[in-house]
């Protein structure tokens, strides 16, 4: 997907909003760098029916959520994946299904499901409220491949070793994978929230 021209909706650094009509996981990151803070998704977002291109979409709100972008948007349908792999990305303002949707957002918590990069280690975090919690320090070998996981979400791009890696992530659930697509569910925790900063 190629994004459109997004169009200004308030002034560069001082928290602007853009709207754009198509989504890809470079998106956020491209915002983020020039200042915007929150984005308004044109149409509604259809989820469910495809694999494939829901783990795309969930890429973006992945990325999205790692950089703290708002995006307002609207769902329709619901992901073809369990909800227990979404609650912790930016849920929807609203959506066709009203019930999904309140779920999502009453189980969202910013930070729930991320992970951090060290040198040489990532460690994990999951504390997404409908399992327990798990802590994770992933070292060596193992964490340069769950780098290259977040790096990419094609199937075929992955180095025979990663590939390896992905069948592993999966097991543990750290990732989900289409028929052709993959997506590494924590995103990366590059803001701390105000209570952990206050704490």
């Amino acid at each position: 997907m190629n994004v459109t021209a997004p169009v200004q909706l308030g002034g560069k650094g001082l928290g602007r909003t853009v709207r754009a009509d198509e989504l890809t996981p470079a998106l956020p990151a491209e915002l983020a760098a020039d200042g915007c803070e929150r984005l308004v998704v044109a149409d509604p977002v259809a989820l469910g029916a495809d694999v494939d291109d829901d783990l795309r979409l969930l890429w973006f709100l992945r990325e999205a959520t790692s950089r703290t972008l708002r995006v307002d948007w609207v769902l329709d349908g619901r992901p073809s994946v369990a909800p227990r792999e979404v609650t912790h990305l930016v849920p929807p303002r609203t959506g066709t299904d009203a019930a999904y949707v309140a779920a999502w957002r009453a189980a969202y918590r910013y930070g729930s499901y991320h992970y951090r990069r060290g040198p040489g280690f990532v460690t994990v975090k999951d504390v997404r409220p409908d399992g327990p919690p798990v802590h994770l320090t992933i070292d060596g070998d193992s964490a340069v491949h769950f780098l290259a996981l977040a790096e990419t979400g094609t199937i075929a791009d992955l180095a025979p070793d990663v590939a390896a890696a992905l069948d592993d992530a999966v097991e543990f659930g750290l990732a989900v994978r289409g028929v052709a697509a993959f997506l590494l569910l924590p995103f990366r925790m590059r803001h701390w929230p105000v209570p952990y900063v206050a704490a």
